[in-house]
């Protein structure tokens, strides 16, 4: 079109001053309109060619979601009312959008590769490997599967078909430890994590982070007790730790363990503390204690590299996060009766992590925020 509109201004010109030059500039103008306009309308024909070709190089990639076949392989229950739920959910908008789906829930580490090998060995195009610990089990298959793509959760591996996400699992713990430091009365909360994986240890980073960031911004001085139990299902020894840490002082505490979470929030609910959970749902196993749910909407990650698959478009180079940033960990509304303060500071907090002020940044085994306001950072190992 840019050709178009300069040979037609140039013609244009030209008549402009024919029209002051007699008749030989008229009939030298003539002439040069007529060879002009062949030659616009080939440059026109060119780009619409062009434009067309690119369409059809798209409508090619594009792939009708009716059509595709998608599996996850859950470690835990799909209505553990955090992790495995909320990837789960995102696995039933899959299949709103027309595709078959199938799932596998409660499978170890070790029998990953086999439920992976199996579902691509029966056609699926899609396999969502759901926990981070699956990855090294399932690299190997994917060689052996060139036509299925696999993606996986919280990895870190991108190659060829093997496309890893990540999740913000250190956003979710660092407002987890904002909330519970701004909560506290006796200056003392808690974090009960899961298994030793990193999403996890990343989480328990951020929750002392959180906590730091509170004492440093607000001129607090809370102290974070935080114990990782090694295991997402023994939902009696999380209870039984939660309740060590609050005999030992807490007045708040917060869960990151999947399904043993549940014991964590009864924990709180029991003991008459408040608790700040990490999953939809679970005020409901401590309708007194909650007083907040720091959420991380997995489904989201599953959703949106699903349309990229179908458009054509999911051709990662490297790791792709999902945070605060793309509406995957947010805060719930307030339960109970919250002070006006704390829930303002908690909004300046979340405000400035949206407005990209307060930044994550990893170094070895550390997680370090850096708050771009102040120009002050805080750093804590992964733990």
């Amino acid at each position: 079109m840019k050709k178009l509109t300069a040979l037609m201004l140039a013609a244009a010109m030209a008549v402009t001053g024919l029209t002051a030059c007699g008749s030989k500039t008229e009939e030298t103008t003539a002439a040069a309109t007529e060879a002009a306009a062949p030659a616009a309308t080939e440059a026109a024909k060119e780009e619409e060619k062009g434009s067309e070709a690119a369409k059809s190089e798209a409508a090619a990639e594009a792939k009708d979601a009716s059509s595709l076949k998608v599996a996850a392989i859950f470690g835990g229950a799909i209505n553990d009312g955090n992790w495995n739920e909320t990837q789960y959910n995102g696995l039933k908008a899959i299949e709103e959008a027309g595709a078959e789906i199938a799932y596998m829930e409660n499978i170890s580490d070790t029998d990953a590769a086999e439920a992976a090998r199996t579902y691509a060995s029966e056609g699926f195009n899609l396999v969502y490997l759901t926990t981070n610990s699956y990855q090294d089990y399932c690299t190997p298959v994917a060689k052996d599967f060139p036509d299925t793509t696999f993606i996986q959760i919280n990895g870190t591996v991108v190659d060829g078909n093997f496309v890893s996400v990540r999740i913000a699992d250190e956003e979710q713990g660092f407002l987890q430890g904002v909330a519970a430091a701004l909560l506290s009365e006796t200056g003392k909360v808690g974090f009960v994590g899961g298994q030793e994986i990193n999403p996890i240890k990343l989480g328990s980073s951020g929750f002392q982070q959180g906590v730091d960031y509170v004492n440093s911004t607000y001129g607090l001085n809370v102290e974070a007790t935080r114990i990782n139990t090694g295991s997402f299902t023994d939902v009696n020894q999380a209870k039984e730790t939660a309740i060590s840490i609050i005999e030992g002082g807490a007045d708040v505490i917060a869960p990151m363990a999947n399904d043993a979470s549940v014991g964590i929030m009864e924990a709180g609910e029991e003991k008459g503390v408040m608790a700040v959970g990490c999953g939809l749902g679970q005020e409901t196993s401590a309708p007194t204690a909650t007083r907040m749910i720091i959420v991380k909407d997995v489904a989201i990650a599953l959703k949106s590299t699903f349309e990229a698959y179908v458009n054509g478009e999911l051709n990662p180079t490297e790791v792709e996060t999902y945070g605060a940033n793309k509406g995957v960990v947010y805060a719930t509304d307030w339960f109970g009766d919250v002070d006006d303060e704390v829930k303002t500071r908690l909004q300046e907090t979340i405000d400035k992590m949206e407005r990209e002020r307060l930044k994550f940044l990893f170094s070895n085994k550390t997680i370090v925020i850096v708050m771009e306001l102040s120009g002050a950072f805080l750093a804590a190992p992964f733990v």
